[in-house]
Protein backbone atom coordinates (compact mmCIF):
# COMPACT_ATOMS: atom_id res chain seq x y z
CA UNK A 1 0.00 0.00 0.00
CA UNK A 2 1.18 3.48 -0.80
CA UNK A 3 1.60 5.08 2.66
CA UNK A 4 0.32 8.36 1.28
CA UNK A 5 -3.02 6.89 0.12
CA UNK A 6 -5.49 6.67 2.99
CA UNK A 7 -8.15 3.96 2.41
CA UNK A 8 -10.35 5.69 5.00
CA UNK A 9 -11.25 8.10 2.20
CA UNK A 10 -14.13 5.66 1.65
CA UNK A 11 -15.80 7.55 4.53
CA UNK A 12 -17.83 9.80 2.15
CA UNK A 13 -19.37 6.68 0.62
CA UNK A 14 -20.32 5.49 4.10
CA UNK A 15 -21.87 8.89 4.76
CA UNK A 16 -23.93 8.58 1.59
CA UNK A 17 -25.22 5.24 2.78
CA UNK A 18 -26.19 6.80 6.09
CA UNK A 19 -28.17 9.47 4.27
CA UNK A 20 -30.07 6.77 2.38
CA UNK A 21 -30.95 4.84 5.54
CA UNK A 22 -34.64 3.83 5.74
CA UNK A 23 -36.71 3.31 8.92
CA UNK A 24 -38.90 0.76 7.17
CA UNK A 25 -38.55 -2.69 8.67
CA UNK A 26 -37.83 -4.65 5.44
CA UNK A 27 -34.73 -2.53 4.56
CA UNK A 28 -33.37 -1.49 7.95
CA UNK A 29 -31.39 -4.64 8.77
CA UNK A 30 -29.44 -4.97 5.51
CA UNK A 31 -28.84 -1.25 5.39
CA UNK A 32 -27.55 -1.29 8.96
CA UNK A 33 -25.30 -4.21 8.10
CA UNK A 34 -23.89 -2.25 5.19
CA UNK A 35 -23.40 0.75 7.43
CA UNK A 36 -21.55 -1.24 10.08
CA UNK A 37 -19.47 -3.03 7.46
CA UNK A 38 -18.49 0.27 5.91
CA UNK A 39 -17.62 1.72 9.32
CA UNK A 40 -15.55 -1.34 10.20
CA UNK A 41 -13.66 -1.13 6.89
CA UNK A 42 -13.03 2.55 7.46
CA UNK A 43 -11.66 1.93 10.96
CA UNK A 44 -9.47 -1.00 9.91
CA UNK A 45 -8.12 0.70 6.80
CA UNK A 46 -7.55 3.90 8.74
CA UNK A 47 -5.54 1.94 11.31
CA UNK A 48 -3.53 0.33 8.51
CA UNK A 49 -2.74 3.75 7.08
CA UNK A 50 -1.70 5.00 10.50
CA UNK A 51 0.56 1.96 10.92
CA UNK A 52 2.22 2.58 7.55
CA UNK A 53 2.74 6.23 8.47
CA UNK A 54 4.47 5.06 11.64
CA UNK A 55 7.14 3.23 9.64
CA UNK A 56 10.49 4.91 9.11
CA UNK A 57 12.25 3.20 6.20
CA UNK A 58 16.04 3.52 6.31
CA UNK A 59 18.46 2.50 3.58
CA UNK A 60 22.17 2.65 2.79
CA UNK A 61 23.73 2.63 -0.66
CA UNK A 62 27.32 2.98 -1.82
CA UNK A 63 26.94 4.39 -5.33
CA UNK A 64 30.52 3.61 -6.48
CA UNK A 65 32.21 6.76 -7.76
CA UNK A 66 28.96 8.56 -8.53
CA UNK A 67 30.02 11.54 -10.64
CA UNK A 68 27.92 14.52 -11.65
CA UNK A 69 28.98 14.40 -15.30
CA UNK A 70 28.39 11.54 -17.70
CA UNK A 71 31.56 9.68 -18.61
CA UNK A 72 33.49 11.10 -15.64
CA UNK A 73 35.39 9.37 -12.85
CA UNK A 74 36.43 5.81 -12.16
CA UNK A 75 32.94 4.51 -12.92
CA UNK A 76 31.94 6.47 -16.04
CA UNK A 77 28.21 6.28 -16.64
CA UNK A 78 25.79 6.94 -19.48
CA UNK A 79 22.43 8.68 -19.41
CA UNK A 80 20.82 5.24 -19.26
CA UNK A 81 22.89 4.30 -16.23
CA UNK A 82 21.72 7.36 -14.32
CA UNK A 83 18.12 6.63 -15.26
CA UNK A 84 18.46 3.05 -14.04
CA UNK A 85 19.97 4.22 -10.74
CA UNK A 86 17.10 6.67 -10.33
CA UNK A 87 14.53 3.92 -10.99
CA UNK A 88 16.09 1.65 -8.39
CA UNK A 89 16.24 4.52 -5.91
CA UNK A 90 12.48 4.93 -6.31
CA UNK A 91 11.96 1.20 -5.76
CA UNK A 92 13.57 1.52 -2.34
CA UNK A 93 10.59 3.64 -1.19
CA UNK A 94 12.79 4.78 1.67
CA UNK A 95 12.33 7.75 3.95
CA UNK A 96 16.07 8.32 4.39
CA UNK A 97 18.93 6.86 2.34
CA UNK A 98 22.51 7.08 3.61
CA UNK A 99 24.81 7.32 0.58
CA UNK A 100 28.52 6.91 -0.01
CA UNK A 101 31.01 7.58 -2.84
CA UNK A 102 29.12 10.60 -4.13
CA UNK A 103 31.02 13.45 -5.79
CA UNK A 104 28.65 16.26 -4.83
CA UNK A 105 25.02 17.29 -4.60
CA UNK A 106 24.68 17.52 -8.40
CA UNK A 107 25.75 13.88 -8.69
CA UNK A 108 23.22 12.74 -6.08
CA UNK A 109 20.49 14.76 -7.81
CA UNK A 110 20.87 12.47 -10.83
CA UNK A 111 19.65 9.57 -8.68
CA UNK A 112 17.23 11.24 -6.24
CA UNK A 113 14.93 14.01 -7.48
CA UNK A 114 15.58 17.26 -5.56
CA UNK A 115 11.89 18.10 -6.00
CA UNK A 116 11.14 15.25 -3.57
CA UNK A 117 14.37 14.77 -1.62
CA UNK A 118 16.63 16.98 0.45
CA UNK A 119 20.18 16.08 -0.59
CA UNK A 120 22.96 16.44 1.98
CA UNK A 121 26.64 15.87 1.19
CA UNK A 122 29.55 15.93 3.63
CA UNK A 123 31.88 18.91 3.51
CA UNK A 124 35.03 16.83 3.00
CA UNK A 125 37.60 19.17 1.46
CA UNK A 126 38.63 18.76 -2.16
CA UNK A 127 42.07 17.20 -2.50
CA UNK A 128 44.53 16.05 -5.14
CA UNK A 129 42.83 12.97 -6.54
CA UNK A 130 45.07 11.46 -9.21
CA UNK A 131 43.99 9.04 -11.91
CA UNK A 132 42.03 5.80 -11.84
CA UNK A 133 43.60 2.39 -12.30
CA UNK A 134 40.54 1.43 -14.34
CA UNK A 135 39.57 2.72 -16.78
CA UNK A 136 42.99 4.17 -17.69
CA UNK A 137 43.23 7.90 -18.24
CA UNK A 138 40.17 8.72 -16.12
CA UNK A 139 40.55 11.16 -13.22
CA UNK A 140 39.17 10.37 -9.76
CA UNK A 141 36.15 12.27 -8.54
CA UNK A 142 35.60 13.05 -4.86
CA UNK A 143 34.06 10.36 -2.65
CA UNK A 144 31.73 11.86 -0.06
CA UNK A 145 29.02 10.53 2.25
CA UNK A 146 25.57 12.03 2.60
CA UNK A 147 21.82 11.52 2.85
CA UNK A 148 18.82 11.66 0.54
CA UNK A 149 15.78 12.54 2.66
CA UNK A 150 12.27 12.19 1.25
CA UNK A 151 10.47 15.26 2.53
CA UNK A 152 6.87 14.05 2.26
CA UNK A 153 7.55 10.67 3.87
CA UNK A 154 9.39 12.27 6.75
CA UNK A 155 6.65 14.86 7.29
CA UNK A 156 3.99 12.10 7.26
CA UNK A 157 5.77 10.62 10.29
CA UNK A 158 5.58 13.92 12.15
CA UNK A 159 9.35 14.23 11.95
CA UNK A 160 11.88 16.74 10.71
CA UNK A 161 15.67 16.61 10.58
CA UNK A 162 18.47 18.85 11.74
CA UNK A 163 21.92 18.66 10.23
CA UNK A 164 24.74 18.22 12.73
CA UNK A 165 28.43 18.99 12.29
CA UNK A 166 30.08 16.58 9.85
CA UNK A 167 32.05 13.82 11.55
CA UNK A 168 35.47 14.93 10.30
CA UNK A 169 37.39 12.88 12.91
CA UNK A 170 36.91 9.81 10.70
CA UNK A 171 39.35 11.40 8.27
CA UNK A 172 42.03 10.03 10.60
CA UNK A 173 45.13 11.28 8.73
CA UNK A 174 43.18 14.14 7.17
CA UNK A 175 42.60 12.59 3.75
CA UNK A 176 39.82 10.14 4.54
CA UNK A 177 36.06 10.39 4.12
CA UNK A 178 34.01 12.38 6.60
CA UNK A 179 30.74 11.16 8.10
CA UNK A 180 27.45 12.99 7.54
CA UNK A 181 25.32 13.37 10.67
CA UNK A 182 21.70 14.35 11.13
CA UNK A 183 19.26 14.26 14.05
CA UNK A 184 15.59 13.34 13.63
CA UNK A 185 13.26 15.48 15.73
CA UNK A 186 9.58 15.47 16.56
CA UNK A 187 8.14 18.12 14.23
CA UNK A 188 5.91 19.65 16.91
CA UNK A 189 8.00 19.58 20.08
CA UNK A 190 11.46 19.72 18.53
CA UNK A 191 12.62 16.89 20.78
CA UNK A 192 15.47 14.83 19.31
CA UNK A 193 14.47 11.21 18.77
CA UNK A 194 17.17 9.53 16.69
CA UNK A 195 20.71 10.35 15.54
CA UNK A 196 21.72 9.07 12.09
CA UNK A 197 25.30 8.87 10.84
CA UNK A 198 26.32 8.00 7.26
CA UNK A 199 29.90 6.67 7.08
CA UNK A 200 32.43 5.20 4.68
CA UNK A 201 35.47 3.72 6.43
CA UNK A 202 38.88 2.73 5.09
CA UNK A 203 38.97 -0.12 2.58
CA UNK A 204 41.53 -2.92 2.49
CA UNK A 205 40.98 -4.45 5.94
CA UNK A 206 37.68 -6.29 5.64
CA UNK A 207 38.83 -9.08 7.99
CA UNK A 208 41.74 -10.10 10.18
CA UNK A 209 43.24 -9.12 13.51
CA UNK A 210 43.17 -5.53 14.73
CA UNK A 211 44.95 -6.35 17.99
CA UNK A 212 46.72 -9.27 19.64
CA UNK A 213 50.19 -10.54 20.40
CA UNK A 214 51.47 -9.74 16.93
CA UNK A 215 51.57 -6.07 15.93
CA UNK A 216 49.20 -4.97 13.19
CA UNK A 217 51.31 -3.90 10.23
CA UNK A 218 48.90 -3.48 7.33
CA UNK A 219 48.52 0.23 6.68
CA UNK A 220 44.80 -0.09 5.87
CA UNK A 221 44.16 -1.91 9.15
CA UNK A 222 46.02 0.73 11.15
CA UNK A 223 43.83 3.44 9.64
CA UNK A 224 40.65 1.43 10.17
CA UNK A 225 41.63 0.84 13.80
CA UNK A 226 42.00 4.59 14.30
CA UNK A 227 38.58 5.12 12.79
CA UNK A 228 37.11 2.48 15.06
CA UNK A 229 38.31 4.42 18.11
CA UNK A 230 36.70 7.64 16.88
CA UNK A 231 33.48 5.84 15.94
CA UNK A 232 33.23 4.12 19.31
CA UNK A 233 33.75 7.43 21.09
CA UNK A 234 30.92 8.93 18.99
CA UNK A 235 28.65 6.03 19.97
CA UNK A 236 29.59 6.20 23.65
CA UNK A 237 28.88 9.93 23.71
CA UNK A 238 25.42 9.36 22.26
CA UNK A 239 24.71 6.62 24.82
CA UNK A 240 25.97 8.73 27.72
CA UNK A 241 23.68 11.57 26.61
CA UNK A 242 20.68 9.27 26.25
CA UNK A 243 20.50 9.64 22.45
CA UNK A 244 19.30 6.72 20.34
CA UNK A 245 21.28 6.25 17.14
CA UNK A 246 21.82 4.35 13.92
CA UNK A 247 25.10 4.24 11.99
CA UNK A 248 24.53 3.43 8.33
CA UNK A 249 26.97 2.87 5.53
CA UNK A 250 30.06 1.20 4.16
CA UNK A 251 32.13 -0.02 7.11
CA UNK A 252 34.50 -1.84 4.73
CA UNK A 253 34.56 -4.50 7.40
CA UNK A 254 32.81 -7.86 7.73
CA UNK A 255 31.24 -7.11 11.09
CA UNK A 256 29.11 -10.26 10.93
CA UNK A 257 32.02 -12.65 10.50
CA UNK A 258 32.62 -14.79 13.63
CA UNK A 259 34.62 -13.09 16.39
CA UNK A 260 35.38 -9.97 14.38
CA UNK A 261 37.69 -7.64 16.32
CA UNK A 262 36.06 -4.46 15.03
CA UNK A 263 32.54 -5.53 16.00
CA UNK A 264 33.59 -7.02 19.33
CA UNK A 265 35.08 -3.69 20.34
CA UNK A 266 31.99 -1.71 19.35
CA UNK A 267 29.52 -4.14 20.87
CA UNK A 268 31.21 -4.55 24.26
CA UNK A 269 28.32 -3.37 26.45
CA UNK A 270 30.48 -0.64 28.00
CA UNK A 271 31.02 3.08 27.63
CA UNK A 272 33.93 5.15 28.89
CA UNK A 273 35.65 8.51 28.76
CA UNK A 274 38.04 8.72 25.84
CA UNK A 275 41.51 10.09 25.34
CA UNK A 276 43.94 10.37 22.44
CA UNK A 277 46.10 7.38 21.58
CA UNK A 278 48.77 7.12 18.87
CA UNK A 279 47.99 3.49 18.00
CA UNK A 280 44.21 3.37 18.40
CA UNK A 281 43.17 6.91 17.64
CA UNK A 282 41.15 6.99 20.87
CA UNK A 283 41.47 4.91 24.02
CA UNK A 284 39.36 4.53 27.16
CA UNK A 285 40.67 6.55 30.05
CA UNK A 286 41.78 4.13 32.82
CA UNK A 287 39.08 3.62 35.45
CA UNK A 288 36.31 5.23 33.38
CA UNK A 289 34.74 2.09 31.92
CA UNK A 290 31.18 1.32 32.99
CA UNK A 291 28.42 -0.95 31.74
CA UNK A 292 25.56 0.63 29.80
CA UNK A 293 22.46 -1.16 28.50
CA UNK A 294 22.32 0.82 25.28
CA UNK A 295 25.90 -0.20 24.48
CA UNK A 296 24.49 -3.62 23.61
CA UNK A 297 24.30 -2.87 19.90
CA UNK A 298 22.16 -4.41 17.16
CA UNK A 299 23.65 -5.37 13.82
CA UNK A 300 20.72 -5.45 11.41
CA UNK A 301 21.97 -8.37 9.31
CA UNK A 302 23.29 -10.51 12.18
CA UNK A 303 22.83 -14.19 11.40
CA UNK A 304 21.79 -13.59 7.79
CA UNK A 305 24.20 -14.60 5.02
CA UNK A 306 24.77 -11.68 2.67
CA UNK A 307 23.26 -12.62 -0.73
CA UNK A 308 25.87 -10.86 -2.89
CA UNK A 309 29.29 -11.34 -1.24
CA UNK A 310 32.47 -10.47 -3.10
CA UNK A 311 33.71 -13.99 -2.39
CA UNK A 312 30.94 -16.63 -2.07
CA UNK A 313 33.15 -18.63 0.32
CA UNK A 314 32.79 -15.81 2.86
CA UNK A 315 29.14 -14.68 2.79
CA UNK A 316 29.59 -11.53 4.84
CA UNK A 317 28.57 -7.95 4.20
CA UNK A 318 30.68 -4.80 4.49
CA UNK A 319 27.68 -2.44 4.29
CA UNK A 320 25.78 -2.30 7.56
CA UNK A 321 23.08 -0.69 9.66
CA UNK A 322 24.07 -0.60 13.34
CA UNK A 323 21.75 0.54 16.14
CA UNK A 324 22.08 1.15 19.85
CA UNK A 325 19.82 -1.00 22.04
CA UNK A 326 16.99 1.54 22.16
CA UNK A 327 16.82 2.13 18.40
CA UNK A 328 17.49 -1.56 17.78
CA UNK A 329 14.24 -2.41 19.56
CA UNK A 330 12.37 -0.31 16.98
CA UNK A 331 13.66 -2.39 14.05
CA UNK A 332 10.93 -4.47 12.45
CA UNK A 333 11.83 -8.14 12.32
CA UNK A 334 12.39 -9.55 8.83
CA UNK A 335 12.41 -6.08 7.22
CA UNK A 336 16.10 -6.27 6.24
CA UNK A 337 16.36 -6.51 2.45
CA UNK A 338 19.24 -6.33 -0.04
CA UNK A 339 18.23 -5.21 -3.53
CA UNK A 340 19.47 -6.81 -6.74
CA UNK A 341 20.20 -4.82 -9.88
CA UNK A 342 18.05 -5.16 -13.01
CA UNK A 343 20.93 -6.87 -14.82
CA UNK A 344 22.99 -8.89 -12.32
CA UNK A 345 25.69 -9.36 -14.96
CA UNK A 346 26.11 -5.58 -15.28
CA UNK A 347 25.42 -4.14 -11.80
CA UNK A 348 25.00 -0.39 -11.50
CA UNK A 349 27.40 -0.27 -8.52
CA UNK A 350 29.79 -2.65 -6.80
CA UNK A 351 27.59 -2.34 -3.67
CA UNK A 352 23.92 -3.23 -3.34
CA UNK A 353 21.33 -0.97 -1.68
CA UNK A 354 20.08 -2.24 1.67
CA UNK A 355 16.81 -1.28 3.32
CA UNK A 356 14.97 -1.95 6.57
CA UNK A 357 12.05 -0.54 8.53
CA UNK A 358 11.87 0.82 12.05
CA UNK A 359 8.87 2.04 13.97
CA UNK A 360 8.66 5.78 14.40
CA UNK A 361 10.46 6.78 17.61
CA UNK A 362 8.03 7.92 20.30
CA UNK A 363 8.43 10.76 22.77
Amino acid sequence: MNPHLDPSRDAPAAANRRQGYSNSAPNSVPTLVLLLAGLAFSLVSGAAAAASHAELVLATWNLEHLAAAEGAGCRPRTTGDYRALHALGEQLEATIIAVQEVENRAALARVFDPAQYDLLISRRPTGHLGTCREPPGQAFTEQRTGFAIHRARLAALGLRYQRQADFSALASDGGRRWGTWIALLDADSGQELLQLLSIHLKSGCAWGALEGRKPVRRHACLILRHQRGWLEEWMDTRIAQGEAFAVLGDFNRQLDQPRDHFWADLDDGDICQWQADDDLGRRCRPGSVRAARNAQLRLANAGQPYPYPLNPKYPYAIDHLVFDATAGAWVQSDSYRVFEYPDPQAPLSDHHPIRLTVQRPEI
